[in-house]
Formats: structure tokens, C-alpha cells, sequence
């Protein structure tokens, strides 16, 4: 099979916030490990003239996201733990999409808003012609990266093409066996899983 050949690479660092990061207030275990990759695949992405996005959860103090029977109360807009890991490497010029601002569960980045206005499909949806490969990563698998990867192989370009792309080894989850279940179903619908290394040495796709 061709190796698809990349127009453009546009990174998503899905959720890394203080309160789903080990001593946080809903922590992913090992959340923390997800930040080194994450920051390789932004410089390479920021080096081939791409676009680094950092996406997170902006809950109202009041949803019904948290309770008993939901959620413990995390990521409420203007707190420290609803704020970005500082280890990870967001600069200036990368994009900030904020998701769950209402009274939903806000789970897939393709809910959310970037400060400037955009959704994330108007950003990724490849332009005439263009080859847009779109990476994954963050926390936690089976539900925020989940959501957004299945919400992204639902994006239909016109003129263009749009490549999904799970990074292994900048994701982390809850638990296993629901981990397992959330990979088969974002390679079933389209998605290629991948390590960081292959992007890194052009064997996962290539830059045009």
C-alpha cells in the first residue's frame, strides 16, 4: 500500500490537565506519561509547519457530568486542575479548544470550541486537494480520545483527504480491558495505530 504523503499534520493533545494527571482530582494512572511523546510529536509538527492543538475540559462548577453516579467534580473553568499540564509543550502560537462548558459530558473534541471560534473539524477538513494527517494523543483512551478519533472518521472531505492517526504510546487509560475495546473501535472505523518513533522516522507516513 502507498504511504500516505501529508500536506499538512495537525496534532491533538487531548486533555492533558492537571486534575487527570497522577494527583489530580479523576487522575489517569500514568497520565503523566503521555506528556513526553506529546511534546516530541508537537515539535515535529511545529517543524513541518503544521498545526499543535491542546485540547480540555472547561466544566461549570454545576453538571450533571459530576455526582454520585457520574463523575467526580474535575476540570472546572478557571481552576488549577482544569489548566494544562505545565510539562506539556503548548506555545503561543498552538490552538486552545475548549470542551464541556455546558451541561453535557463534553467527551469528544469535536464538541468544543477553539478561543478564536473554530471547531476542530473546520480546522482538520483538508482543503482542496489537500492530505491532512491528523494525530492523537492524550487521556484518557477509552472515553475523550475515543470520542474524538470515532467524531473525526466521520469528517468527509470534498476535495481533499484526511488520515487518522492513534498514537500508542501518547495515550493512557483507566482501565484495560475498556482500553482494549476503545483501540479496536477506532481501528475499525479508519483509524491507523501507530508509535510516536514512526512518525518521528517518517515510516508512518510521509511529509509532502
Amino acid at each position: 500500500m502507498e504511504k500516505f504523503t501529508a500536506d499538512r499534520i495537525v496534532t491533538i493533545n487531548v486533555d492533558v490537565q492537571n486534575d487527570f494527571m497522577p494527583g489530580g482530582s479523576l487522575a489517569v494512572p500514568n497520565g503523566d506519561e503521555v506528556i513526553s511523546p506529546l511534546n516530541r510529536l508537537n515539535e515535529f509538527t511545529r517543524l513541518n509547519n503544521g498545526l499543535v492543538i491542546a485540547t480540555g475540559d472547561q466544566h461549570p462548577a454545576e453538571t450533571p457530568h459530576f455526582g454520585p453516579d457520574a463523575w467526580p467534580v474535575h476540570c472546572v473553568k478557571g481552576t488549577r486542575g482544569a489548566a494544562l499540564d505545565t510539562r506539556l509543550d503548548i506555545r503561543r502560537q498552538d490552538i486552545i479548544l475548549d470542551k464541556g462548558m455546558e451541561q453535557t459530558d463534553g467527551y469528544s473534541a469535536f464538541e468544543g470550541i477553539t478561543r478564536d471560534g473554530r471547531t476542530l473539524e473546520q480546522i482538520i477538513t483538508p482543503a482542496r486537494r489537500e492530505r491532512v494527517a491528523a494525530l492523537f494523543g492524550g487521556v484518557a483512551t477509552e472515553y475523550c480520545v475515543l470520542n474524538s478519533v470515532l467524531d473525526g472518521t466521520k469528517v468527509r472531505p470534498q476535495q481533499g483527504e484526511l488520515q487518522l492517526y492513534v498514537v500508542e504510546d501518547a495515550i493512557r487509560g483507566i482501565d484495560k480491558k475498556d482500553m482494549a475495546d476503545a483501540m479496536r473501535k477506532m481501528k475499525q472505523a479508519g483509524a491507523i495505530i501507530i508509535n510516536s518513533s514512526e512518525v518521528l522516522n517518517g515510516r508512518a507516513f510521509q511529509v509532502a
